[in-house]
This record gives C-alpha cells, sequence and structure tokens, in this order.
C-alpha cells in the first residue's frame, strides 16, 4: 500500500513516500484504491521523522502514539522506543509494516532506523557517515531492494544537491509505480538538515 525511499547522510536525513492508500488484501490486477494523496512520511520536530509502507492504519497508529508526548523533545531514539512499546498492541494486516526513523539522535549524529513487523520491530539503526549514503527503502507489494540497486545507488555519486536527491527518489518511486498500482506518483517528502 504505498513506497518509502530514505537517504541519510553525515549532514543531512530525507524520506519521499508516494501518496496512495488500497485496501488490503489487493484481489485482483487492480487494487481497490482508498486515497491518493496520504502522506506517508511525518516530521515529528526538527530532529526527527518517520516513514512507513505497507499496513496504513496500523502504522498510523503507531507513529501517532508520539502525539500523547510534547513532540517538540522527542528524541529519536525515544520516538523509536515509543512506536515500538505501541506496536506491540497494534493488529497487522498480513502485508506487514515497515517504518524508517530518520534524523539526528541525542548526540546530532544523523542516524536511520529501519524497524518493521516481520522482525518484531527489532530496529536496526546505522549512521550517517561523511561521504557516503544510508540509502533504505520499503514497499508493501514489490522488492525495494532491487530498484534501491539498479535507480538510487548508483545516482548517488553525483548527487550536488538536496534537489538532486529528491530528483532521484521521486524517479524511482515513478518507476515503481509502473509495475505495482499499489503506488502513485503523488509524492510526499521531509527532510532534516
Amino acid at each position: 500500500m504505498s513506497a518509502i525511499l530514505a537517504v541519510c547522510s553525515d549532514a543531512f536525513c530525507a524520506m519521499v513516500s508516494d501518496g496512495r492508500f488500497v485496501e488490503e488484501p489487493i484481489t485482483g490486477d487492480k487494487p481497490h484504491v482508498i486515497k491518493n494523496d496520504l502522506p506517508k512520511v511525518r516530521k515529528i520536530n526538527r530532529n526527527v521523522m518517520v516513514g512507513f509502507a505497507g499496513d496504513t492504519l496500523a502504522a498510523v497508529q503507531i507513529i501517532n502514539a508520539v502525539d500523547e508526548y510534547q513532540t517538540q523533545y522527542l528524541t529519536l531514539e525515544k520516538v523509536v522506543k515509543i512506536m515500538r512499546e505501541k506496536a506491540a498492541t497494534v493488529q497487522v494486516q498480513p502485508v506487514g509494516v515497515r517504518l524508517i526513523v530518520g534524523g539526528r539522535n541525542r548526540k546530532g549524529q544523523f542516524v536511520m532506523t529501519m524497524m518493521g513487523s516481520a522482525d518484531g520491530y527489532e530496529p536496526q539503526t546505522q549512521e550517517g557517515r561523511p561521504g557516503a549514503y544510508l540509502i533504505e527503502g520499503a514497499c508493501s507489494h514489490t522488492d525495494v531492494g532491487p530498484w534501491l540497486e539498479e535507480e538510487v545507488k548508483p545516482q548517488a555519486a553525483s548527487w550536488r544537491s538536496l534537489d538532486d536527491v529528491a530528483r532521484t527518489l521521486d524517479g524511482c518511486i515513478a518507476k515503481m509505480a509502473k509495475n505495482d498500482k499499489s503506488i502513485n506518483t503523488t509524492y510526499f517528502r521531509q527532510l532534516i538538515r
């Protein structure tokens, strides 16, 4: 029911999602579209953002758990903890949920944390490094790995601006949408610098 792509370096984290929300499970060749303009990325505060793919209703419940706190003071680590605790209480459709949390950690370093229902929401965190990009993605009905390898990673060496990053991520989602009708080309972006 969605695609989310994320890039993190030692200077920024960026996320791009599509906007399609479809009824699960998908039956037949064409999914039943519920909404075409649903953002799947959310900026929690100036240091933390979250994106998701998969069961939209479950993901929204998990992410919205942060609203029980004063979000402007939440660290990335605390957002991950809150969402992980909430996830344990949320029923998830067989399509699953994949969450990406990006931004600055308590030490001010850019990091990206991935977690999902398939692995019991066990967080996997990586730090951004100088001269390198962490590139992650998730998609409900398409294996995103080959798309990252073929469409995103080769272009990373020529990125000179955040506009270049956005164009690459948008372009990857557009190509995925041609093959997967649960994805569209209504883009939503978030950035932390």
